[in-house]
């Protein structure tokens, strides 16, 4: 399935850069934002668990043309490594609710920064907690196509602070902007 779905967002993002318009709109206020993408999760050695891909989904909506708001759920299926539950399927849930600075853009191309706080379950976890806090902070570029469509390249780290573990989640995915 997650090679499916790379293929497909993969496919959609060289299509996207093809068709690169001279006129481009950029991240506008008042802009809804919808993204498809996937991405592959480095979990953190602490966690006892093979790195795994990850479809996710992102719903956000601009409050200037420079800040905003975006809400990320993520699943993801992998293996543990845990001597309590080694071998066993883990199945998880990834969720984040961040504030993203956009910088201003550059010919077709907008940086941004985003952080907030999240929530990371897993099922089973071992000893640990399923549902597990993080503080999470990214930085990435959105490439526009056109007024409506961008592809986006991010790298996100998610921090628990129980136990310090980092989970370093590399991703892409296709932007949609609905004008409100």
């Amino acid at each position: 399935m997650n090679k499916t779905l790379f293929s497909v967002i993969g496919k959609c993002c060289l299509l996207s850069l093809i068709t690169l318009q001279a006129a481009l709109a950029f991240n506008q206020s008042g802009d809804l934002t919808v993204t498809a993408g996937a991405g592959y999760d480095y979990f953190s050695n602490k966690r006892w668990m093979e790195n795994t891909g990850i479809p996710f989904g992102i719903i956000g909506y601009n409050l200037t043309d420079h800040w905003g708001v975006e809400g990320l759920l993520g699943f993801f299926y992998t293996t543990s490594r845990d001597l309590a539950t080694f071998g066993k399927d883990v199945s998880g849930t990834m969720f984040a609710l961040d504030a993203v600075y956009h910088f201003s853009p550059y010919k077709f191309a907008q940086p941004y920064f985003l952080a907030g706080p999240g929530v990371m379950g897993f099922s089973p976890n071992g000893n640990d907690a399923n549902n597990e806090g993080n503080l999470n902070a990214a930085v990435g570029v959105e490439l526009f196509t056109n007024e409506i469509v961008a592809f986006r390249i991010e790298a996100r780290d998610f921090y628990t602070f129980v136990g310090g573990k980092n989970d370093i989640l590399l991703n892409g995915g296709v932007t949609f902007f609905i004008a409100t």
